[in-house]
C-alpha cells in the first residue's frame, strides 16, 4: 500500500498563484496542512476549495512557522513546498514512485532541484542553476529556526525531477519582499556579526554582486542576470544597514 503524504504550504497573501501550486500537488498529496499568517486576500479561501487543512499563527520566524505546521501533519512523509512552487510532471512522478516503494524503516529526507523564474524568464545562471532543496521530509526531520532562509541540514538523497519558483510579481513586492528579508537577516546576523564596517557595507555586497554576475555566470543571463546580481548586492548591503539601525 503506497506511503501516505502530507503537503505543507506557509502563506500570506498568495491569491496570484497558490492555485497553480495546490492543482500541481493533487496526484500525490492526501493530506494537505495550510499554516497562514494573516492574509487578506482570498488565499485561505482557495487553499480550502482545494481540500487543504488550515491553521492560523501570526509569523514569528520561518523555521520555527515551518516546524509548528510539520508537526501539524499527520503522516509520516510530509513535503514543504511555498505557495509560489510549482511541481513538474517529473518530479510528481518521482514522488509517486516514492510513495510506492519507500520502505518504514527509511529515514532519510529527498531533495530535489529547484528551478527559478524571474519577471516570466527562466534563469539558467546566476548563482541559480545548482539550486537542490531538501524538503521531502520524514516525520521528526525540522528545520533550522531561523528568521529567514531556514534549511533542513540532514543529508538528504536526491530524486529526478524539479520544482518551478515564480518569486517574482512585480517591483513593489520584490523591493519590499528584500526589505523584509534584510530586516529578519538582520536578527539571525547580529549576535554573530562584530561591528559594521566598509568590509560589511561594500567589500561583501560588491563581492556578492560579483559572484553572481560573474563566477556564477549571470552574465549569460542578459539583462536579467544584471538585475538578479544588483538586488543580491541590495540583499546583503540592506542586511548590516538594518544591524545598524538594530544597534542605534
Amino acid at each position: 500500500m503506497p506511503t501516505k503524504l502530507s503537503i505543507l504550504y506557509l502563506s500570506y497573501n498568495e491569491a496570484d498563484i497558490i492555485a497553480k501550486s495546490l492543482a500541481s500537488v493533487e496526484a500525490v498529496a492526501d493530506e494537505i496542512i495550510l499554516i497562514d499568517s494573516g492574509s487578506t486576500d482570498s488565499t485561505v479561501k482557495i487553499a480550502e476549495n482545494h481540500g487543504a487543512t488550515v491553521f492560523h499563527k501570526p509569523l514569528d520566524n520561518w523555521g520555527n512557522q515551518r516546524n509548528w505546521g510539520l508537526r501539524k501533519c499527520q503522516y509520516n512523509w510530509i513535503l514543504v513546498i511555498d505557495c509560489d512552487e510549482v511541481l513538474t510532471d517529473e518530479l510528481v512522478y518521482s514522488l509517486q514512485h516514492f510513495k510506492r516503494n519507500v520502505t518504514e524503516t527509511d529515514q532519510m529526507p529527498r531533495a530535489f532541484k529547484r528551478v527559478h523564474y524571474f519577471k516570466g524568464k527562466k534563469m539558467k545562471f546566476s548563482g541559480l542553476q545548482r539550486d537542490l532543496i531538501t524538503r521531502l521530509l520524514p516525520s521528526g526531520v525540522l528545520f533550522n529556526e531561523l528568521m529567514v532562509h531556514e534549511k533542513v541540514r540532514n543529508q538528504a538523497l536526491l530524486i529526478e525531477g524539479s520544482i518551478l519558483h515564480y518569486t517574482y510579481k512585480s517591483s513593489e513586492h520584490w523591493h519590499n519582499k528584500f526589505q523584509q528579508y534584510a530586516k529578519r537577516q538582520a536578527l539571525d546576523y547580529d549576535s554573530k556579526t562584530g561591528k559594521v564596517t566598509a568590509w560589511h557595507s561594500v567589500i561583501k555586497p560588491s563581492y556578492r554582486f560579483f559572484k553572481h554576475y560573474v563566477l556564477k555566470g549571470g552574465i549569460f543571463d542578459g539583462a536579467l542576470g544584471l538585475e538578479y546580481s544588483l538586488w543580491m548586492f541590495r540583499a546583503v548591503k540592506w542586511r548590516y544597514d538594518e544591524i545598524k539601525k538594530l544597534r542605534a
